[in-house]
């Protein structure tokens, strides 16, 4: 599935900085931040790069089916990227927040030829570090049983 136009503000596979450079962190904005992190993780499907550089090593984690703290949440998403190779997260929409928040609106699929899910992850960024996560996950349905035609992206 492709994003919406406009998903992103730069080409998914030429983002235009480093998205693994920490070196300015302290001068970077949310915003800058979040789109490093958006780039690794979501874009380029890579939880391990996204999370050593830009989650905060006490990160607050709120989906109850995931532990807390970086490393705790890191170790799992490892864990199930082994088990489920085929999984994969497509942008559909960025809510750029007015301060420390962002939104990702995002096509999860754990398995290929599945219809996945519906996510949108909350984001706080606080000193150049993801500190927080909040997350609503909605089973994408069967198009058939839709009482409209307007699609879940």
């Amino acid at each position: 599935m492709r994003p919406a136009a406009g998903a992103l503000p730069w080409a998914p596979g030429a983002p235009p900085f480093d998205p693994r450079d920490t070196s300015a962190r302290g001068s970077l904005t949310p915003r800058q931040v979040a789109e490093r992190f958006i780039q690794l993780f979501y874009v380029e499907d890579n939880p391990t790069d996204a999370f050593t550089c830009w989650v905060h090593p006490d990160y607050i984690q709120h989906n109850p089916n995931a532990p807390t703290g970086r490393d705790a949440t890191l170790a799992m998403m490892q864990a199930s990227m082994a088990r489920l190779p085929d999984l994969s997260h497509a942008v559909q929409r960025v809510v750029w927040g007015d301060a420390d928040l962002v939104a990702v609106h995002f096509h999860f699929v754990r398995e290929a030829d599945t219809r996945g899910y519906a996510i949108i992850d909350i984001l706080r960024i606080e000193g150049g570090y993801i500190v927080e996560h909040w997350d609503v996950m909605q089973d994408v349905p069967d198009p058939a049983t839709s009482r409209n035609g307007n699609g879940m992206f």
